[in-house]
């Protein structure tokens, strides 16, 4: 299994470097997580992983999503259980549905 590489990024480091930082999204593996004073606000991610994360090509690509979403919500403490309803049920909490 690879691991994805998330870094903390500042809003005026990702202003200062964006080309920079959109070049790097071309990898499918790099996620930022963009903070502003020192709380997250957002996670970017490239195009094509975005879209990989959606067709959900597996339950890694499912768990990465629920742990950036509760990552940005502060939710770090929760742990989804191997129960896809369980699953399913912290997926919607996080998104809001």
């Amino acid at each position: 299994m690879s691991q994805s590489r998330v870094r903390y990024i500042g809003s005026r480091e990702l202003h200062r470097d964006l080309p920079k930082v959109l070049d790097s999204l071309e990898d499918p593996e790099t996620r930022f997580v963009l903070t502003i004073h020192s709380k997250p606000r957002a996670v970017l991610i490239g195009a094509e992983a975005f879209l990989a994360l959606l067709r959900g090509h597996g339950s890694e690509d499912r768990l990465l999503a629920l742990q950036l979403g509760a990552l940005v919500q502060g939710l770090e403490s929760t742990n989804p259980s191997d129960d896809p309803r369980d699953e399913r049920e912290v997926q919607e909490a996080l998104v809001g549905v």
